[in-house]
């Protein structure tokens, strides 16, 4: 077991990370170190389809850009010895506190109180400490997070959405958690040219006249509904599973919260992702489930209604890190400044009874698709 404010045991683990995977992302290289071999082939696959690693020629992983490494110790921590505060959350969870951290001179510990995980978030020297191989889906959100960092401190925004690609052309699709952005996007990715782009997060800013976007590297992680509407996803669900939420009725079905991988390439073939693009569209999703008026698409003015845009806000997170160290408090850009950074893009709402196949329908029409 590891004291996570002993420096010599900390030191020390890490002298032991003697396996090593890159991972070269936009504008950031990962070297990523761990005690053991297999949580590294585990990311290795996960990411073939969503970096640079696997996605281009392998001298481009040569270019000159900032290299980062990450170190992953399979083993338990010891966290007794601080004071955590507790992450304040706008949601309450009825499964208790979730995440409590702990600020030192080298940088910020994180706790993930329900899975014991513990990450540390620091400028040049971020760590995972728990039982990596049971909880991959964490040493991935905290890979991400070095890669978010870095471009939230080069001016780039971060956004709540989804996100697909279209020759270099991006729409993006923003609500609120559990809107339908995911399936929405996924049902976007049945067009010949469209590749995923994100699945939860985009990073966007203004330069040289357009916006430009970048996404996240995240497969989609679905709740069921998702799946059994959707004959290529279908078989992601356990056969046991099923009859039984084909048989829920929608509403039931709708507030489900059980996440299930969409792994791209698998489920869509190769060449279906992309990494960055230029921001053209931003859907709102305004729907609702109970709704009996029509499916309609229809433009918004952000200039004038800002507000609009409260779906696409995001917190940075308690893992944020400024270039000089600091942590900032827990806060999103206000809605005005979403709407500076979205100058020359089309945003657009969709408002009445969710529909996924109208949606789509009216998305074709607009010439979006």
């Amino acid at each position: 077991m590891i004291n996570l404010f002993d420096n010599q045991q900390i030191n020390g683990a890490k002298a032991a990370c003697t396996y090593a995977l890159p991972l070269t992302f936009n504008g950031l290289t990962l070297r990523v170190l761990a005690d053991h071999p297999a949580i590294l082939d585990h990311l290795e696959v996960y990411y073939a389809g969503l970096t640079a690693s696997g996605l281009l020629p392998k001298e481009v992983h040569t270019l000159d850009q900032p290299e980062l490494p990450v170190w992953l110790l399979d083993q338990q921590a010891d966290t007794s010895g601080g004071e955590w505060t507790a992450v304040k959350r706008a949601k309450t969870s009825a499964l208790g506190l979730k995440e409590a951290y702990v600020d030192t001179p080298q940088g910020r510990w994180i706790h993930k109180v329900r899975t014991g995980m513990v990450l540390f978030q620091s400028l040049t020297a971020p760590v995972a400490v728990g039982e990596l191989n049971k909880h991959p889906s964490q040493v991935i959100n905290f890979i991400n997070n070095q890669f978010l960092n870095h471009h939230q401190r080069d001016g780039y925004l971060l956004g709540h959405a989804s996100a697909f690609d279209i020759d270099g052309n991006v729409t993006a699709i923003a609500a609120s958690s559990g809107g339908g952005k995911s399936t929405l996007m996924l049902k976007a990715l049945e067009a010949a040219k469209a590749r995923f782009l994100s699945n939860d997060r985009i990073l966007f800013k203004p330069e040289n006249g357009q916006v430009s976007v970048l996404g996240v590297a995240k497969h989609p992680r679905v709740n069921p509904g998702t799946l059994i509407h959707s004959e290529r996803l279908f078989d992601i669900l356990p056969a046991d599973e099923r009859a039984r939420f084909t048989s829920m009725p929608k509403r039931q079905l709708w507030d489900i919260e059980q996440k299930y991988d969409v792994l791209i390439p698998n489920a869509y073939g190769e060449g279906k992702t992309a990494l960055s693009g230029t921001l053209k569209q931003l859907i709102l999703l305004d729907w609702a489930l109970d709704s009996t008026a029509p499916t309609e698409l229809s433009g918004v003015d952000i200039a004038k209604t800002p507000q609009a845009l409260e779906g696409l806000r995001k917190s940075p997170g308690p893992f944020f890190q400024h270039a000089d160290g600091s942590f900032p408090a827990e806060q999103a850009q206000s809605a005005e400044v979403y709407a500076e950074h979205l100058q020359g893009v089309e945003v657009l709402r969709l408002t009445g009874a969710i529909d996924f196949e109208r949606a789509i329908a009216l998305l074709q029409a607009k010439g979006i698709l």
